[in-house]
């Protein structure tokens, strides 16, 4: 979703939603890694800006702004 535009909010639902999956922190952490390449050293600090239960503790607009900053060098070489 995320090579495809999608932010990461609309990620965080979408895996939220998927009964097979259970969203924790860590997992999302999982699969930045494993879906777009992104080191937990950089992906952690996304962290941040969500309580435990991965709902936002500041706008949503900056969230996806930083999520597109970091974001931005994993999705393009995916590309």
């Amino acid at each position: 979703m995320a090579t495809e535009g999608a932010g990461l909010l609309a990620v965080i639902e979408m895996l939220r939603n998927d009964a097979e999956f259970r969203l924790t922190p860590l997992h999302l952490l999982r699969i930045l890694g494993e879906a777009v390449g992104v080191p937990w050293t950089e992906s952690r600090v996304l962290l941040e800006f969500f309580d435990p239960e991965l709902r936002p503790l500041v706008p949503e607009d900056e969230i996806e702004r930083r999520a597109e900053e970091l974001l931005a060098p994993y999705v393009a070489a995916e590309g």
